[in-house]
């Protein structure tokens, strides 16, 4: 279960990465195509590796990471691997909105913001392949304290030692 959930997450991942640093390739101007045609086409061709393609993997990317966080242990790398990869959800979305924009018959998407967008999911990428593959051990008082302090509740179902059973209202919880 967990190999397969594993390779359905590289997979769909790998998708999905390359298709956000290929579609600002293809998010082209009219004055750099032949023909007009030549440009509904590309538009068209866009749109589906956009919703046929990496939205699809991106989703399936996502379900299948959040169902692998249950399966390692929850080090500070992670964190910053989810603030990556919501980095990669944003550029994602720029480039959805771009791709809206483009159905209008002015839209000139510029180079600089395809370059944007290009260097966006360069940079985004590369920070989650650095976090997951170096797992760096991030130093104690690098993140904020609020982030590591606890609500003085134990978490029902994880508790352990002698109350393990019980929460602090005195209900029972499932072990």
């Amino acid at each position: 279960m967990l190999i397969a959930l594993k390779t359905v997450h590289i997979i769909t991942v790998a998708i999905w990465a390359g298709g956000l640093i290929a579609l600002p390739a293809l998010l082209r101007r009219d004055d750099e195509m032949a023909s007009r045609a030549a440009v509904v086409r590309l538009h068209h061709f866009s749109r589906f590796a956009y919703d046929a393609l990496v939205s699809p993997a991106a989703v399936l990317a996502i379900a299948t990471g959040t169902a692998l966080i249950f399966f390692v242990v929850a080090d500070d790398w992670l964190f910053l691997k989810l603030v990556a990869v919501a980095g990669m959800v944003g550029v994602h979305m720029l480039i959805g909105r771009v791709l809206d924009q483009l159905e209008s018959p002015d839209a000139r998407p510029t180079s600089w913001k395809r370059a944007a967008l290009l260097t966006g999911a360069v940079v985004t990428i590369l920070a989650v392949l650095a976090l997951v593959l170096g797992r760096p051990s991030i130093p104690e008082g690098w993140m904020p304290g609020w982030l590591l302090e606890g609500q003085g509740e134990e978490l029902p179902l994880v508790s352990e030692g002698p109350s393990a059973g019980s929460s602090s209202s005195g209900r029972e919880t499932p072990t």
